[in-house]
């Protein structure tokens, strides 16, 4: 009788033990360069627009990143913008690089946002900050409370506009980063 309850509970604590750990919501790192340690969101949200006016398959791209600094025990949260296209520039011209408006249509609400003057060093292109590997990126550094990255990561429906760029059409949802922007916003306002 105590062998079957013994393995009865081996058996219900083995499908436990077996399962993936859960995806971190971050992943951080030092600058060694500024002494700031960098906390990002292990997933981005990656929007797309077609461009089917200059070629078949052809997408303008906008990468979304949270991103908390921490300097000393002073944190800043920002949202990094990387827009970048897959068009062959000869067909579309690339957007001014001074142009960063950026609109976030969630849930029916418009949050404005414009970037910081000067992008913070430590916030420079590099791959832990999940830079596109095209060429051509074009980046904005974008201050953020951890209020609106909850209410973009709870959103239904999300959307990107950049007002100053020619082209009007929005960008739409094309990887979903939510789920790891909700853990990273719990995780950056703390208990």
């Amino acid at each position: 009788m105590r062998i079957s309850v013994a393995l009865v509970v081996a058996l219900m604590v083995l499908p436990a033990c077996s399962g993936r750990p859960p995806a971190a919501a971050s992943h951080e790192f030092l600058d060694e360069r500024t002494g700031t340690t960098l906390s990002v969101v292990a997933e981005p949200l990656v929007f797309a627009r077609e461009r089917i006016d200059v070629a078949a398959h052809a997408r303008d791209y906008a990468t979304l990143v949270a991103v908390e600094v921490d300097n000393s025990g002073k944190y800043r949260e920002y949202l990094l913008l990387y827009r970048w296209s897959t068009v062959d520039p000869r067909m579309s011209a690339a957007p001014d690089p001074q142009a960063g408006e950026l609109k976030i249509l969630a849930d029916g609400r418009e949050i404005g946002m414009m970037p910081v003057e000067q992008m913070p060093v430590s916030l420079s292109r590099r791959r832990e900050l999940h830079l596109p590997p095209q060429g051509g990126v074009i980046a904005h550094a974008y201050p953020v409370d951890t209020a609106t990255l909850h209410f973009i990561a709870s959103s239904r429906t999300l959307a990107v506009l950049m007002p100053q760029e020619p082209l009007a059409t929005p960008f739409q949802m094309w990887e979903d980063g939510r789920q790891a922007l909700e853990q990273f916003a719990q995780r950056a306002s703390g208990p």
